[in-house]
């Protein structure tokens, strides 16, 4: 039995566009969008109303203005649209329900690792997917759709898990399609680092459209931003992407394409392998934030130089990319510099250093707080939206879920 979704909105050009600035800014003015989107009166009048039919906005007006017409205010409606995120990781998968901002309304811990088999994950993602859309579908009136964040190379075009990455048994599965295809809810996926890029130009209300972001986390990853958009070195996707196999020499730890691959020696990876020679952990750690947060508080000596010498390298490198693409801003993420004062001070004093105009930002304080695989996810899920230009209706979705299982029925029968 093929399964037709029939609970699409489709969406006009500048809708995405209205959406993400009201998401960073609140509610504006129809002649404020119109400005900053640079388009005309008409398309915002008929998007606004579009966005406002499927209850994702809300009009208010305020006091009249020097004409005597009363001031229109577009702002979001807190129960109108969300998404569903799911943060893959090599020791933990994570799904939650995201409002329109990025703020988790539930999260659910699921017991998928890079050792778990590509069916049973595809599976338990599936079920509990389903399970948040009828939660959402409890509140909100549409699903921007689901967005995968994978910590390792990943295709957003072919939707598919790509290579080399942590999940060995996972390379070339189409996760993104076969989510899909389980849930009946559109699906995308992304690598973590281009995710978070993207997280901030969407997110981000200072507007950062060009800047060079790190990931340093269990590898290393580097992608710059140039009026909005992702690149890797010359091009998106240059061959290699997506190195974290290690070889003994160590150059070949991180999934970063255009950021320089000896950087993988500061990779969280290597802090953990580091430790573990110098016995100042335990072998085998895989909760790397709370390992990073022993080091960084230890009385060790070593420990310290292991995360400041790892920050160093790291900023370094950056401010030099920075410098070189004449990139004003540079900011570091990644397990590294949440959960190590230590690093965070090193990188700051690098960027410190007097010879250029670079600034330093930590994605902490970009999101002020809000979870990074969250909104790394969610971003994921609106570059799907504005790529489709489809939203999911919720109201839909019990009707779905029965033919889903009804599917499952017919499908089983037939064997």
């Amino acid at each position: 039995m093929k399964l037709r979704i029939v609970a699409l909105l489709d969406l006009s050009p500048a809708s995405p566009a209205i959406l993400s600035k009201l998401i960073k800014h609140g509610g504006q003015t129809r002649l404020v969008l119109q400005a900053a989107l640079g388009v005309s009166g008409p398309t915002v009048t008929r998007s606004a109303s579009e966005l406002s039919d499927a209850q994702i906005i809300m009009t208010n007006l305020g006091a009249a203005n020097g004409k005597g017409r009363p001031a229109e205010t577009v702002e979001l409606n807190e129960d109108g649209i969300c998404s569903i995120a799911l943060s893959v990781r090599a020791d933990r998968t994570v799904a939650s329900l995201l409002d329109a901002s990025g703020a988790a309304v539930k999260s659910v811990d699921l017991n998928i690792t890079q050792e778990t088999a590509y069916v049973d994950a595809v599976a338990t993602m599936g079920d509990c997917v389903l399970n948040l859309a009828e939660l959402a579908a409890q509140r909100f009136a549409v699903l921007s759709s689901v967005g995968i964040s994978f910590f390792g190379s990943a295709d957003y075009a072919l939707a598919k898990i790509t290579e080399p990455s942590t999940f060995k048994a996972w390379h070339h599965k189409p996760l993104a399609r076969d989510v899909e295809l389980y849930t009946g809810l559109p699906t995308a996926i992304e690598n973590y680092t281009i995710a978070l890029v993207s997280a901030v130009n969407w997110f981000d209300a200072d507007r950062l459209s060009d800047f060079f972001l790190v990931v340093a986390d269990y590898g290393v990853g580097g992608v710059s931003s140039i009026s909005g958009q992702p690149f890797l070195g010359g091009e998106r996707r240059p061959s290699g992407f997506g190195h974290i196999d290690g070889q003994a020499s160590g150059q070949r730890l991180c999934h970063c394409g255009g950021y320089d691959c000896l950087s993988a020696t500061s990779s969280v990876r290597a802090i953990r392998d580091w430790a573990e020679e110098l016995g100042l952990i335990r072998t085998a750690r895989a909760d790397l934030g709370a390992m990073l947060e022993e080091l960084d508080l230890s009385e060790s000596d070593q420990a310290h130089r292991l995360l400041e010498q790892a920050a160093s390298r790291l900023a370094a490198h950056a401010l030099g990319i920075c410098r070189g693409m004449g990139l004003p801003v540079c900011v570091l993420a990644g397990a590294l510099f949440d959960h190590s004062a230590r690093a965070r001070a090193v990188a700051r004093d690098v960027f410190a250093a007097p010879g250029h105009s670079c600034k330093a930002r930590f994605i902490g304080e970009v999101f002020a707080g809000r979870d990074t695989d969250d909104l790394a996810a969610a971003a994921i899920a609106y570059h799907h939206l504005s790529q489709t230009r489809k939203a999911y209706l919720l109201g839909n979705q019990q009707e779905l879920r029965t033919a889903l299982a009804r599917r499952s029925t017919n499908d089983n029968n037939g064997r």
